[in-house]
């Protein structure tokens, strides 16, 4: 079922009203409503006329402070000749033995280390 973070995920940058609405198989009315609402507590930037959306200043600058302060960091295990998905990343070992997978993401920060498991 669509939340409204699956909606304010997709706009964190500024889109077009008509591709959000076919991307979550939406009837434009029913998404300009919910904007509109979303508009009203500052949490989305809507301009009807042009049809743009994205999230507001406010809201972007937390998720660069908390990122700042908590940085996301995380380790995962690829079994041998098997695939993890990370997102909307597949990730695939295409080698004879098993490897830890590291991240690390920050606003500036992106690191993605691969190691022997072992």
């Amino acid at each position: 079922m669509l939340s409204i973070v699956d909606i304010l995920m997709e706009i964190r940058e500024e889109c077009d009203i008509k591709s959000l609405a076919e991307k979550f198989n939406l009837k434009m009315e029913r998404l300009e409503e919910i904007l509109r609402c979303l508009s009203e507590y500052n949490i989305v930037e809507y301009e009807r006329q042009t049809g743009k959306v994205r999230t507001s200043k406010w809201l972007s600058e937390i998720e660069v402070k908390i990122e700042e302060v908590n940085p996301v960091v995380g380790a995962m295990i690829i079994p041998r000749n098997q695939k993890v998905r990370l997102q909307e990343i597949t990730i695939e070992n295409f080698t004879d033995m098993d490897l830890e997978l590291n991240v690390r993401f920050g606003p500036k920060l992106k690191e993605i280390a691969i190691c022997k498991l072992g």
